[in-house]
C-alpha cells in the first residue's frame, strides 16, 4: 500500500475544500445571474407592453391633434371672413348713411330752390357735394361700382321726377347694396 504523508493529505483536503467552495460560489453566482436575467426579461416585457399602450395613445393623440389643427385653421378662416364681412358691412353702412344724409340735404335744399329765386348758387354747391359723395363711395367700393356711378353721373335739376341732383335715380344710388 501506498503511504501518504499527513502534509499531503492536509494539502489535498485544502484543495478539495477550495474546489467545493468555488463550485458553490459559481452555483450561487449562476443562480443570481439567472434571477437577474429573469427580472430584466420581466422588466422588458412590462416596458414593451407600456410602449405598445403609449404608441396607441400617441396615434390617437396625433389624430386628434390633426383634426383640431384642421378645425382651428377652418375657424381662423371663418373668423377672418367674418371680420372682412364686418368691415365691408361697416363701410356699406357708412356709405349708406352718407347717401341718406346727402339725399336729406338735397331734398331739403331742393324744396328751398323751387320757392326761392335767391338760391341759384346753392344748386351748384349741392352738385359739388354729390360729386364728393360719389368719390367717397368709389374709395369704399372701388372698381365696378365706382365705374357704374361715373357712367351714370349727369347733373340734372331736382324736379326731374325721382332723380337726385347727381342725375341718378334713387334706385341707381342704392345699386351697390
Amino acid at each position: 500500500m501506498i503511504s501518504l504523508s499527513p502534509n499531503y493529505v492536509k494539502l489535498v483536503l485544502v484543495l478539495l475544500r477550495r474546489i467545493l467552495a468555488n463550485r458553490q460560489s459559481a452555483a450561487r453566482s449562476k443562480e443570481r445571474k439567472i434571477k437577474y436575467t429573469s427580472e430584466l426579461e420581466r422588466k422588458v416585457q412590462t416596458l414593451q407592453t407600456e410602449a405598445t399602450t403609449l404608441s396607441a395613445q400617441l396615434t390617437l393623440l396625433q389624430r386628434d391633434t390633426t383634426g383640431l389643427t384642421a378645425e382651428n385653421r377652418e375657424l381662423k378662416l371663418r373668423l377672418q371672413s367674418m371680420e372682412e364681412q364686418a368691415k365691408l358691412r361697416d363701410a356699406l353702412n357708412e356709405a349708406l348713411r352718407e347717401e341718406v344724409q346727402r339725399l336729406k340735404i338735397a331734398a331739403g335744399q331742393a324744396v328751398n330752390l323751387n320757392g326761392n329765386p335767391f338760391n341759384g348758387g346753392l344748386q351748384q354747391q349741392i352738385s359739388s357735394y354729390s360729386v364728393q359723395q360719389q368719390q367717397q363711395q368709389m374709395s369704399y367700393f372701388g372698381g365696378h361700382q365706382a365705374q357704374h356711378h361715373n357712367q351714370n353721373h349727369h347733373h340734372q335739376s331736382p324736379s326731374n321726377g325721382g332723380q337726385s341732383l347727381s342725375g341718378q335715380s334713387l334706385n341707381d344710388s342704392m345699386d351697390f347694396i
